[in-house]
C-alpha cells in the first residue's frame, strides 16, 4: 500500500505543478480493507444518514435495521454537543428531523435526549449509539461524516479534541479497515490528519470532481473522494484510481443512478434508499404499492396535485396499488377526485374498489365499543392531565365502532385547535398512559387534540397485509408509503411491526421518492 500512497503523492504533484511530491508527516494511511466492498457485483450501496427515505435521518434503529435488511454499506454524520460529546445530526439545528428545537452545539447531551426523532422516536442518537450497531464486525463499511467545521465553537482546540474522540471512539468499537472519517472541509480533514496521522480519510466536495481536489486529496492521505454522481466523468474517476483513491459517488437514489456510477467505475454510492435499491439490483423488486393519503400524496383532506396523481399512474403500470387510510373508504375516494384504485378504509375496518368510474364497498366491519368503560376511563385522563374544561361533547363515538377522545372536545374552535399541540409534545407525553389504559386497542394522535381508538387487529400493517394476502401478495411484496410512523402515527405499526416502507417527510416530494420503485 505504501506505493498506493506515493503514486497518489507523485500524480498530484504532477496535477498542482510541482516538481517533487508534496510530504505528508508519519506514514500514509492504508486503503480500508473494506473500501471496496461489492452490491451485486458492483459499487457498494451505502445508506444516506442510516436510510433516511427508509427510516429516519440518523436514527441508531435505522442502521441497525439496514444490517438486518443485508446492507453492508454505511454513512452518517458526527457533531459535538455542548458538553463535547459525540452525537449523530446532519444539520446545525434539531427543528427538522426531531421534535426539538435548538443548535446541536448549544444543547448538552442529556439535552439533546430529550428530543425525539419524527418518524421512528427514537433519542437523538450518539456516535457509540450508531457503532453498537455494527462494533466488531468485519463485513461492513461506514463513512463517518465530520460536520465539525472552523467556528466560534469549534475553535483550534475544540476541533483537535473533536477529531481525537472521533478516532478513539471509532478505534475502539470498530475493526481496522471498516470505516473512514470524510468531511467537506479541508481545515477539518488537515486536523485530523494532525492529531491521527494514520487516519483514514476521504475528501467529499458537491460537484464535480476535479485535478485540484485531486491534488488537495493527495496533500492530506486521502484514501477516497466523494463527489457528485451526476457531474463527475468516466476519467476523472479513472484519475482518482490511478492517484490510489477509491470514489464514492452520490447520490444513487434509484437503479438507474447505481448503473451509471457503476459505468464511470465508482467504488461505493450513498442512498437514501439503500434497502429498496438493493432489492431492485438483486431482481427482487416489490409487486405491492400500499400508501396513506394525506401529507403523503397531498395536503390533509385536499385533492392530489396533478404530478402526484401522474406518480401514482405510473407506479399502477409496474405495481398493484392501494390506499391504506384512517379515514373511511368514500371520503377518500373523493378526495382523490375518484381515481380508480382499491382503499382500505377506518385502518382495516372497510374495504371499496373502484372500477370503469364503479365504487362499491366490498367490506364494512363495525364493532360494539363499551361507551361506559370509555367514558371513565378518559375521565381519568383528563383529571390526571389538567383537561377538564373542553368544548361540547368529551368523546365521540363513530358508527364504525371507532372512538375519538378530544382532549379540548368535539367542539373547540379553529384557532384552539391549530394552537393546542402542533408538535404532539402534549399528547405524546400522555401516549404511554394512553396505551396502558386501552391496552386492548390500537391507539393513535389523531387530528389536532385527540387520540383515535380502533380494535387492536384494526391498524394500517394488519389492513395492509389482510387484503395483499386476499390478492394473493405475501409481506415480502408489499412496500408501504406514509409519512407518520412515529409512536401513535397512523403509520406506527408499519415501522413497529416491520413492514418496508418509504418515508415521505413532504407530499410535494412524492414523485421523487418513489424513484427508487420506477427507474
Amino acid at each position: 500500500m505504501k506505493t498506493t500512497a506515493l503514486s497518489a503523492l507523485a500524480i498530484a504533484a504532477l496535477l498542482s505543478g510541482c516538481s517533487t511530491a508534496p510530504t505528508v508527516s508519519g506514514n500514509l494511511p492504508c486503503q480500508p480493507r473494506n473500501s471496496t466492498l461489492k452490491t451485486a457485483g458492483g459499487p457498494l450501496v451505502q445508506t444516506h444518514r442510516g436510510s433516511r427515505g427508509e427510516f429516519q435521518d440518523n436514527g441508531a434503529g435505522g442502521f441497525a435495521w439496514c444490517l438486518k435488511k443485508g446492507i453492508r454499506g454505511f454513512e452518517t454524520d458526527i457533531r459535538f454537543s455542548k458538553d463535547h460529546e459525540l452525537v449523530i445530526m446532519h444539520d446545525s439545528r434539531v427543528d427538522r428531523t426531531t421534535d426539538g428545537k435548538g443548535i446541536v452545539e448549544e444543547m448538552t447531551l442529556a439535552e439533546l435526549r430529550k428530543c425525539h426523532l419524527q418518524n421512528c422516536s427514537e433519542p437523538v442518537p450518539s456516535l457509540e449509539d450508531v457503532l453498537a450497531t455494527m462494533a466488531g464486525r468485519d463485513d461492513v463499511f461506514i463513512e463517518l461524516e465530520m460536520k465539525a467545521y472552523p467556528s466560534a465553537f469549534y475553535t483550534t482546540e475544540v476541533l483537535e479534541e473533536y477529531c481525537r474522540k472521533l478516532n478513539a471512539t471509532a478505534a475502539r468499537m470498530m475493526k481496522p479497515g471498516t470505516y473512514a472519517f470524510t468531511c467537506f472541509n479541508v481545515t477539518t480533514l488537515e486536523t485530523m490528519r494532525r492529531v491521527a496521522p494514520k487516519a483514514p480519510l476521504g475528501y467529499i466536495m458537491g460537484g464535480a470532481l476535479t485535478d485540484a481536489h485531486l491534488a488537495t486529496a493527495a496533500r492530506l492521505g486521502c484514501c477516497s473522494v466523494a463527489p457528485s454522481l451526476r457531474a463527475t466523468s468516466k476519467e476523472m474517476v479513472t484519475k482518482a484510481h490511478e492517484a490510489g483513491l477509491t470514489v464514492c459517488l452520490w447520490m444513487a437514489q434509484n437503479a438507474a443512478d447505481w448503473w451509471e456510477a457503476r459505468s464511470k467505475g465508482a467504488d461505493r454510492v450513498t442512498s437514501d434508499y439503500p434497502h429498496l435499491l438493493d432489492l431492485a439490483l438483486r431482481g427482487k423488486r416489490k409487486r405491492v404499492v400500499a400508501m396513506d393519503l394525506d401529507a403523503t400524496l397531498c395536503q390533509h383532506r385536499s385533492p392530489v396535485p396533478w404530478k402526484n396523481l401522474k406518480a401514482l399512474e405510473q407506479l399502477g403500470t409496474k405495481y398493484k396499488c392501494v390506499m391504506i387510510g384512517a379515514g373511511n373508504a368514500p371520503r377518500i375516494y373523493g378526495q382523490m377526485g375518484e381515481y380508480p384504485i382499491d382503499i382500505v378504509g377506518n385502518y382495516g375496518m372497510q374495504v371499496s374498489e373502484a372500477a370503469d368510474g364503479n365504487f362499491r364497498i366490498v367490506k364494512a366491519v363495525t364493532n360494539e365499543v363499551d361507551k361506559a368503560f370509555f367514558r371513565r376511563e378518559t375521565d381519568k385522563l383528563r383529571e390526571k392531565y389538567g383537561y377538564t374544561k373542553y368544548a361540547g361533547e368529551p368523546l365521540e363515538f363513530h358508527a364504525s365502532g371507532m372512538v375519538t377522545f378530544g382532549l379540548l372536545g368535539t367542539s373547540p374552535s379553529s384557532e384552539q385547535k391549530l394552537a393546542f399541540d402542533p408538535d404532539r409534545k402534549k399528547r405524546r407525553a400522555m401516549y404511554k398512559d394512553v396505551c396502558d389504559v386501552f391496552k386492548d386497542y390500537s391507539v393513535y394522535i389523531g387530528g389536532s387534540t385527540s387520540f383515535d381508538f380502533a380494535g387492536l387487529e384494526y391498524n394500517k400493517y394488519d389492513a395492509t397485509l389482510a387484503w395483499a394476502k386476499d390478492h394473493g401478495f405475501s409481506l415480502d411484496d408489499i412496500v408501504f408509503i406514509g409519512d407518520d410512523f412515529a409512536d401513535g402515527g397512523g403509520d406506527s405499526h408499519v415501522r413497529i411491526k416491520g413492514m418496508d416502507r418509504i418515508v415521505i417527510n413532504d407530499y410535494r416530494n412524492f414523485a421523487n421518492a418513489v424513484g427508487v420503485l420506477l427507474k
